[in-house]
């Protein structure tokens, strides 16, 4: 199945890639730049790779083109917000001050913003898809889009709220989709300590609910969303469905045994609730 990837060279796009060589599929790496085109090839052999901005002027005909003879579509692309270090002394006397809630700043580059890049970016691949001929979407999201009030949301310019939207959008397309939303990525951006997949438990939920579990039950190694992200092309039961996904710790269940039909069957068929946050209209503005 020849399967293109966009955010294909970043940190879950690229393990994306590795995971549809590993299972036999021909990935297509859809970046935006030559510069990052020739750091995948140099890491991939025998990739094949095309240039697409999805935010910029001629993001739906270059995207056309490039999605030309595809099977199906797995999008990765995300908005990266920049860190305001001089919001950090703030969050630091905060928390010596016992304000828990304490947190620092992002900003996004002009052009880059959520609304931009996860919402509007995100249709115009849903639009490239369908008129491409593309079968199957995946559209990798993210977990708090039923929660306005959290964190990413509320730092970092309604992020997950754009992605909602943009999840509509492929719902109402008419193609078939799966999406995935999944807890905090492992490793973190920075971070050094290594997260290999495979070697956890998954557990799959709906609306959020998983933002109950603790702080450690709460995140998944992305090299695990990337394998689910694959998983779902050749997983029947994978296509009209919208759920969330964490890890539990180390040593905590069974290894994710590499069966996404049975780990959706825990749902009992349920979906993700797109009526939640009812207000989402008024939320984006």
């Amino acid at each position: 199945m020849k399967v293109a990837v966009t955010g294909a060279s970043g940190l879950t796009g690229s393990l994306v890639v590795r995971k549809l060589q590993e299972r036999g599929h021909t990935p297509l790496a859809v970046v935006r730049s030559q510069d990052k085109a020739d750091e995948l090839c140099a890491s991939y052999a025998n990739l094949d790779v095309a240039l697409a901005d999805v935010t910029g002027p001629d993001a739906r005909a270059s995207l056309e083109t490039a999605l030309g003879g595809a099977d199906a579509l797995i999008i990765c692309t995300s908005a990266k917000p920049k860190l305001d270090f001089w919001s950090l002394p703030g969050v630091i006397f905060g928390k010596m001050m016992g304000n828990k809630d304490a947190k620092p700043r992002f900003s996004f580059p002009a052009g880059a913003a959520p609304r931009d890049v996860d919402y509007e970016g995100t249709r115009v691949q849903i639009a490239a898809a369908k008129a491409a001929g593309v079968s199957h979407v995946v559209l990798l999201s993210s977990m708090a889009g039923t929660l306005p009030e959290h964190f990413l949301n509320v730092s970092m310019d309604k992020i997950v709220l754009w992605k909602r939207r943009a999840e509509m959008e492929l719902i109402a397309s008419g193609l078939e989709y799966t999406v995935i939303h999944p807890g905090g990525l492992l490793p973190h951006y920075g971070q050094k300590e290594p997260a290999p997949g495979g070697q956890r438990a998954l557990v799959v939920g709906v609306d959020d609910a998983l933002m109950e579990r603790d702080a450690a039950g709460r995140v998944i190694p992305r090299e695990d969303v990337a394998a689910l992200c694959v998983l779902a092309l050749d997983t029947p039961e994978a296509r009209g469905r919208s759920f969330d996904v964490v890890s539990s710790p180390p040593g905590e269940g069974a290894a994710f045994s590499g069966d996404m039909a049975a780990l959706l069957s825990s749902l009992s068929g349920e979906n993700c609730d797109y009526s939640k946050p009812a207000n989402l209209e008024e939320l984006l503005g």
